[in-house]
Parts: structure tokens; C-alpha cells; sequence
């Protein structure tokens, strides 16, 4: 099967082409790759969430016997650092109860004995869940369920100082201390990309059009070396890459479709149903080339068009 195109999007017509390796979908997201609207903090977890699962339900699908795949979860504080301050990067909701009764007229107090009554106070009650951050793992059941491929999908906070930064970069270098492979999704435009070397960095820098999004896989087998690894760029007007998933050195890579399991997480999930208001500037926002682009394909949505066109 011949490659997809670079993308779906009719820069002169500013409409959707249709895609002919997708199922058919009731509710598509309005951008022809990632929705730059799903970044939002308060969206993000549930579609990370969703991205994963179909990334572990595809691969079950498609590796060969004995790998399979399965969803982990780590918790994540959600706690990002500005200056000295300590943010929690999705607010908590917190519920407060006011007092009850007056505090007592001012006045010149006259104690002759302790008070055995508690005095005034506000209630406040914080809730502060942690974020579930799902990745992905492959294991070959023939090696005592041995890992062989981390799938990594960063999130918000992992991408500013603090303390799930600080997890990740240990994960990331304890995997790539050891012999499994490693596959990252950096579908995140805001943030500082965490990537294990400078080099690495300073060369993705240097491309001809920076990247909105950046998926990497690295091989076990080639660090002997040095790292090496596979860079997928993708712009906010492209699909998504689709991606080889290694295994083991000499064994056929598995193909995944980056941009055919966003569209199936994307429909099952409740962002063109509310949950993601296509009526405001997305978060983090878009430059004011990429803002316009954006609404012109946001009206195609609001606006139906005629038949036969």
C-alpha cells in the first residue's frame, strides 16, 4: 500500500481531503493531524488516556506471537515550577465551607480562665488526585515476560521543571541503560522537550521548519556507539507519522499508524461533544499564521456544506 500523503489539507480550498485508510467517523476532529485543542491541561489526560489504549489495542492486533502489549500507569503529581512558585498544572477543585457563626465584636478581652471553645474558622477542603500517566509496554511472554519496547506519551507537566520532569528523564535513562527499546510521542507544542542528549536537541533545532510535534524511536541494539535514533517531525497541518515499533535486532518492525489511532481516540471521546470549546483560542496558543488556518477550518465544522460540493 502506497504511503499516505503529508498531509490531508487543501491549502487552497482550506478543506478537509477526505482519508481513504480511515474508518468512517461521525465526529472528526476539524484538523487534518493532532487537534492543537486536545493540549489544553484539563483535556489532555483524558485523550492521553485514550491515545494509549488504542495504541495497546492495535499492537495486540498486529505483533507477532509471543510479544504482546499492555498499559501501565505511574502516577504523576501534576506539579509544574515557575520562579519559586509550586503550580499545579490541572487547578484542584476545592470546596469551602464558611464559618458558621460571627466572630466575636472587637473590644478589650478579659480572660480569667482558658476557653474551652474552639474558636471560628474557615473549612477548606482541597482535592488533589494524582494524574494517572498510562504508557505502553511490550513483553515477550517466551523470555519471562521480559520487556522489550517502552511507548512513552509525555505529558504537560513532564515537559516543565518539577517533579514529574525530574521521574521521567530517570525512566528515560533507565531504559536507555538497558536493553529495551524506546519509542516517544512529544505531542505537545508548549514546554521544553526532554530529550537524553544535547546533540540530539541541537540538531532537531537546526531543521528547516521546526517541529510542532516529535515522535522519536530508539533502538536497543544500536547504542553501542552511541544513541541513535529515528526522528519523526510532524507540523500542526500534517498527519501524524506513521511510526516502526522494533523489537529485536533481526526481527521484522511492526508499523503504527500514529495519525489512523488519534482519529479512533478522538472519536470516541468527547471532545466534538462538548467537552472542547472550538469557539476560543486553543491552549497553549496558536501563532497568528496557524491562528487564521485554525478558524477557517473551525467554521468548516459550524457551517455545512451545500451538497455536491
Amino acid at each position: 500500500m502506497a504511503d499516505p500523503p503529508a498531509s490531508r489539507y487543501n491549502y487552497n480550498e482550506l478543506r478537509p481531503v477526505a482519508n481513504a485508510f480511515a474508518e468512517p467517523r461521525t465526529m472528526p476532529s476539524p484538523f487534518p493531524g493532532m487537534d492543537p485543542y486536545l493540549e489544553a491541561p484539563h483535556i489532555w489526560p483524558d485523550f492521553h488516556d485514550a491515545l494509549a489504549s488504542e495504541i495497546r489495542s492495535e499492537l495486540n492486533q498486529s505483533l507477532p506471537r509471543p510479544y504482546y502489549a499492555r498499559l501501565e500507569m505511574r502516577q504523576e503529581l501534576g506539579i509544574v515550577e515557575e520562579g519559586k512558585a509550586r503550580l499545579r498544572i490541572v487547578p484542584d477543585v476545592a470546596v469551602v465551607r464558611p464559618p458558621r457563626h460571627q466572630l466575636p465584636s472587637g473590644g478589650t478581652a478579659v480572660l480569667e480562665r482558658p476557653r474551652r471553645d474552639v474558636s471560628n474558622f474557615i473549612e477548606m477542603v482541597v482535592h488533589s488526585d494524582r494524574i494517572r500517566h498510562h504508557f505502553v509496554e511490550i513483553r515477550d511472554a517466551a523470555q519471562g515476560h521480559k520487556l522489550v519496547t517502552l511507548i512513552e506519551i509525555l505529558s504537560p507537566s513532564n515537559k516543565r521543571p518539577g517533579p514529574d520532569r525530574e521521574a521521567y528523564r530517570r525512566k528515560q535513562r533507565e531504559v536507555l541503560d538497558s536493553d529495551a527499546s524506546l519509542i516517544e510521542l512529544d505531542l505537545l507544542r508548549s514546554g521544553e522537550r526532554v530529550l537524553p542528549d544535547l546533540d540530539l536537541a541541537a540538531m532537531i533545532a537546526q531543521l528547516d521548519q521546526p517541529p510542532d510535534y516529535v515522535v522519536l524511536v530508539n533502538r536497543a541494539w544500536r547504542r553501542a556507539d552511541g544513541v541513535a535514533y529515528q526522528v519523526f517531525p510532524a507540523g500542526l497541518r500534517e498527519w501524524l507519522p506513521c511510526i516502526p515499533v522494533p523489537l529485536k535486532q533481526g526481527e521484522p518492525e511492526v508499523p503504527l499508524d500514529l495519525q489512523f489511532l488519534f482519529n479512533r481516540a478522538y472519536d470516541g471521546g468527547p471532545y466534538r461533544r462538548g467537552a472542547v470549546d472550538y469557539g476560543r483560542p486553543p491552549d497553549p496558543p496558536l501563532s497568528a499564521r496557524d491562528a487564521g488556518w485554525a478558524e477557517a477550518l473551525i467554521e468548516e465544522i459550524r457551517v455545512p456544506r451545500p451538497r455536491g460540493d
